[in-house]
């Protein structure tokens, strides 16, 4: 009888401790894992036709996408293509492509906007339009003058050009000089706010700036010369008719994956072409419409 009862108790004991332990679990509520978002980082070589351009897209696809950043340093155009090469830069924005070497694979390309290289001069300057033959001269020195072209009253001209391996050098000296070379006397400018400052200071300076950057705020302290009768506006540039025209591009060492696929389909999407339309450039959706 006794044996009965302490079975019992046990197992009224063991009954109780499950109902127990079924109650609390019943009660316990189930966590959901968190998920730790995976950043993502990004070294993006610019030059400068396209350094101010990138940094804007960049920092619009951040704000929407915190978790992915970007670093954009600047390079000329030869130097930020060189740096997809060496794997020091995910991504490259440049105003002029690589050589085709063979050594080195074709890079992945796609166009993000188009732009023009602007003649500027001083306001200072009468000048309103050269013709290409007359901005060769100047620039191989065989009109040293600016009494040469019909301006009084200035003296000698006062050439600026960029370096080697920048973008808007290539296509001035591929469009405008041909096979004349550059006087010696030409001063080389290492940047386009340099460039601007030599204009803006010197009455007697010519040389040449991406025209993205002429905007409201530098027209006071530049001027903008057209070439053969065409002026660098964004219609002129859309159609071509301005001869100093030329398209930037995003490169890569091959097609961009993940997350910087994301960036790269945004900033050639209508979203990433309206920010590229804002600041100056012409989108190349322009001339697909």
């Amino acid at each position: 009888m006794s044996h009965r009862h302490s079975t019992g108790a046990r197992c009224a004991a063991t009954a109780l401790c499950v109902a127990l332990a079924l109650q609390a679990a019943g009660c316990s509520r189930v966590e959901t894992p968190k998920i730790t978002p995976v950043t993502a980082k990004y070294r993006i070589a610019a030059d400068g036709a396209t350094l101010t351009l990138m940094r804007a897209l960049t920092d619009a696809y951040t704000a929407k996408h915190p978790t992915v950043t970007f670093t954009v340093a600047e390079d000329n155009a030869q130097t930020a293509a060189d740096a997809i090469y060496s794997r020091s830069a995910d991504l490259a924005s440049v105003s002029l492509l690589p050589p085709r070497t063979a050594d080195r694979p074709a890079p992945w390309i796609a166009d993000l906007a188009s732009e023009g290289v602007s003649i500027i001069v001083n306001p200072a300057n009468p000048l309103e339009n050269l013709s290409t033959q007359e901005l060769r001269d100047i620039f191989a020195g065989v009109r040293s003058r600016w009494s040469d072209l019909g301006v009084m009253g200035l003296g000698d001209i006062d050439v600026g050009v960029r370096e080697d391996g920048d973008g808007t050098r290539a296509l001035f000296d591929q469009r405008v000089m041909e096979s004349t070379k550059l006087a010696l006397s030409d001063i080389v400018l290492p940047s386009i706010e340099v460039t601007m400052n030599f204009v803006a200071y010197q009455p007697t300076a010519i040389a040449y700036v991406p025209s993205a950057r002429i905007t409201g705020t530098v027209m006071p302290i530049v001027k903008v010369v057209g070439i053969d009768g065409q002026k660098p506006t964004l219609d002129a540039i859309a159609s071509g008719a301005y001869p100093l025209t030329h398209m930037l591009n995003l490169i890569a060492l091959g097609e961009p994956q993940g997350e910087l696929r994301q960036f790269v389909a945004w900033a050639v999407g209508p979203n990433g072409q309206a920010i590229v339309a804002k600041m100056n450039y012409v989108s190349p959706m322009q001339g697909k419409r």
